[in-house]
């Protein structure tokens, strides 16, 4: 249910941000035009506005700098586990040029086949999509895992054992990868993020109200917030949206092979 939820989300992160805007200008059109007619400012009512509107303002911005922090720690970790595939799958090209000559082109060729579904997967926005790339380059592993293993019965070495156990760091690296797929920030706290905004936003048109004028600063917070909150979005969004982590390394790999392939 929930990752059905923020996939929908994901999937239309600008709408969500024009929602997002409309309502806080809501919000602000709400605080400023009731009760401004009925109601006029005093000096006690003004000071507890005052009072409240810091205090809330405080809150928020402490609220955001936190949420920021942990989606930001959330891509982070996306970003460390694409360095770690391409490091395990680096050092598993290196180790086949252990393996005699005869055995060393498959080996190759399946770690290629690997890398290549492993960039896919990181390019790959649709969440299907990604499962099923996910499952095809396991399904490579476990390939590879297979031949190396019989490998290993034929001839038991201490250069096969090496190979073999380079094979199983690259299950260990894509489960990593899988472990921090994910969004850091639950609903609950999307939540008490958007109830402060909304509370923000309507004190502050509050605080003006009965003035005469266009005010259109009134805008300026909501938009301010709106795009805050679809920075904050768009960072903690696993492989969607404008932020995402690109397989810069594993695309370092490929392309290296590419051209050892043309220099050969």
């Amino acid at each position: 249910m929930l990752q059905e939820f923020f996939g929908a989300i994901d999937g239309y992160s600008w709408i969500v941000l024009v929602c997002i805007f409309a309502g806080l200008s809501l919000a602000a059109c709400l605080g400023k035009f009731s009760w401004g007619s009925r109601h006029q400012h005093d000096s006690s009512t003004a000071a507890e506005l005052q009072i409240v509107l810091g205090a809330t303002l405080s809150l928020f911005g402490l609220l955001v700098g936190f949420l920021v922090s942990v989606a930001i720690n959330g891509y982070n970790s996306r970003v460390a586990a694409e360095e770690n595939e391409a490091t395990a799958i680096g050092n598993a090209f290196q180790h086949t040029s252990l393996l005699q000559e005869r055995y060393q082109a498959p080996a190759e060729a399946m770690l290629q086949d690997y890398l290549r579904l492993r960039i896919a997967f990181f390019e790959a926005s649709n969440d299907q999509q990604r499962a099923q790339l996910r499952l095809e380059s396991m399904q490579v592993q476990t390939t590879m895992w297979e031949f190396i293993s019989q490998l290993a019965q034929r001839q038991p070495d201490p250069v096969i054992a090496k190979a073999l156990t380079v094979s199983s760091e690259l299950y260990v690296s894509q489960q990593k990868t899988v472990a921090s797929w994910r969004h850091q920030i639950p609903i609950a706290a999307w939540t008490i993020l958007v109830i402060f905004g909304l509370c923000s936003n309507y004190l502050i048109g509050n605080n003006i109200r009965g003035k005469s004028g266009r005010n259109r600063l009134l805008f300026f917070m909501p938009a301010v917030t709106a795009l805050t909150l679809f920075m904050i979005a768009e960072i903690d969004a696993p492989g969607k949206g404008v932020i995402h982590v690109t397989p810069e390394n594993l695309k370092d790999i490929l392309y290296m092979l590419e051209h050892r392939a043309l220099m050969q």
